[in-house]
């Protein structure tokens, strides 16, 4: 218990050494939670009748207070045409109202992921001190977790995406499942990428109703909100040519990207993210379909994987991983343990500021060591002096990373954008979105900016193979004894047994 205190009390005070004396300086002044702006702008263009997916939310996003209106700053509207109501609704408060609205949910949604986590790993409410240390652990662990801070700074719908998947596993407990099941399912939907992870969670006809259903609510609901603009063939075609503008850019973490900047051929870099997608489908669809995995694991599972699968995403989108990464701290064991905890830190860590905001070296390899603190607190027993090692080179290792990446520095929008600049204006959303990704320079194929993304991805593979021997070794065959010695009966032993208590 000494011990387990000791890990946690070095956690905080390097997190508070970091925000206190390394902080990186802030960037251009612009308006807080950046990425909220393009929902707030589409959910009022929505509203008064335009097209959102268009560069009216332009009229929108330029009176926001803090944007640069006298060029062109456009921030695209890219959700599912199903957000479109919730998003006028918010829009119809003032901006300032509005985003102390949204950084409540986003807070509620960080809470719901940290109790996930620590209720995936086997970990239940008690009055005790070793479950409050180990709370409190998870609460480090998901403030030093780079993907979640980042969403939640931003603003990002992804986040709470990614607690509505966390919820489901405990909604379909209990009374009137499907009913919140269903919601739950939707409110996934509004950040479609994350929301396919909950087909792994259907196991049952209640599961596959309420997923399902949602699924199909989402479409026609979609349809119905672009009826006067396509409908989906519309929101489809727009997010083929919204990826064509990102599909190489800097912040684009998928396969595709990272091999492209890597110096791949663009058709080379599509075989190999179509190869590798279609290799994880196939195994996480024969752990979905295996007895040795829970079905709530087995969401765990294929939020792990998910990223090697994503045509298109940002770093926010990767704190899909973060339940299954405090899960794995809880169970397990052994060598795995540091396999699984090294797979965290390298998704947890922001790799790619570190060439975005050299000033930021120090504090992110602070930040990341206070995470590895975190997890040395979650670990189960009390061999913690043998971990510490841990600490240290991950904090040193992104230390070394951000040194080289300093010398290779990264722009980030819009702060770079050209004081006057302005596109044809013939363009659409997505062709201003290029332009201004290459007029700040984001667009250049560079190979450590590649590594950087390609960081994130390996993390996302360890874990999920630290998760595929962890889980399965504790959902394998057991054998337990009835009254009759002969008689012998094999059953699944528990998938979430509780963490004893030390």
């Amino acid at each position: 218990m000494r011990l387990r205190f000791s890990a946690l009390a070095l956690g905080i005070a390097t997190i508070l050494s970091a925000l206190l004396f390394v902080h990186p300086r802030p960037g251009a002044d612009g308006p807080p939670y950046r990425d909220f702006e393009s929902y707030y702008g589409g959910g009022a263009t929505w509203r008064y009748g335009g097209d959102p997916y268009s560069r009216e939310v332009w009229r929108t996003e330029k009176t926001i207070p803090k944007v640069i209106a006298t060029h062109d700053e456009l921030l695209p509207f890219v959700g599912p045409p199903l957000g479109l109501p919730l998003w006028a609704l918010i829009s119809k408060l003032p901006w300032d109202l509005a985003t102390k609205v949204w950084g409540t949910i986003l807070d509620v949604a960080l809470a719901i992921l940290i109790a996930a986590g620590l209720l995936a790993g086997g970990l239940r409410p008690a009055k005790t001190r070793a479950f409050a240390l180990r709370a409190l652990a998870a609460i480090l662990f998901g403030l030093c977790f780079g993907p979640l801070m980042s969403g939640v700074a931003l603003g990002q719908v992804a986040v709470v995406a990614c607690a509505a998947v966390a919820l489901v596993p405990h909604v379909l407990r209990g009374r009137r499942t499907i009913a919140k099941t269903l919601v739950a399912s939707l409110v996934a939907a509004l950040q479609p990428n994350i929301a396919i992870v909950l087909g792994a969670r259907i196991t049952s006809v209640r599961s596959a109703v309420a997923i399902l259903g949602a699924g199909a609510i989402a479409i026609g609901g979609s349809a119905l909100a672009l009826g006067h603009y396509g409908g989906i063939a519309h929101y489809t075609q727009l997010l083929a040519e919204h990826s064509a503008a990102e599909r190489a850019i800097a912040i684009q973490t998928t396969i595709d990207a990272v091999a492209r900047g890597l110096g791949a051929a663009p058709a080379a870099a599509a075989a190999i993210a179509l190869g590798v997608a279609v290799l994880t489908i196939v195994v996480v669809a024969v752990q979905c379909f295996s007895r040795r995995y829970a079905p709530d694991d087995r969401l765990l599972l294929a939020s792990a994987a998910l990223p090697l699968v994503w045509p298109f995403a940002h770093e926010h989108d990767f704190s899909i991983v973060f339940v299954t990464a405090v899960a794995l701290a809880l169970r397990a064991r052994g060598t795995l343990w540091y396999v699984a905890v090294i797979g965290a830190l390298v998704v947890g860590a922001d790799w790619l500021g570190l060439a975005q905001r050299p000033s930021a070296i120090s504090f992110e390899a602070l930040r990341t060591a206070a995470a590895a603190f975190a997890l040395v607190a979650l670990a189960p027993g009390e061999r913690l002096p043998a971990r510490a090692f841990l600490v240290v080179a991950a904090g040193a290792f992104e230390f070394g990373v951000g040194v080289i990446a300093a010398a290779h520095p990264l722009h980030v929008w819009p702060d770079y954008l050209p004081a006057n600049f302005h596109v044809p204006f013939a363009f659409d959303a997505a062709q201003t979105w290029g332009a201004e990704q290459i007029a700040t320079g984001v667009a250049r194929y560079t190979p450590l900016n590649a590594l950087l993304r390609g960081f994130s991805l390996l993390g996302c593979a360890i874990v999920w193979l630290a998760a595929t021997l962890a889980f399965r070794t504790e959902a394998a065959v057991t054998v337990t004894e009835r009254s009759t010695p002969k008689a012998r009966v094999l059953r699944p032993a528990s998938p979430s047994q509780p963490v004893p208590e030390h």
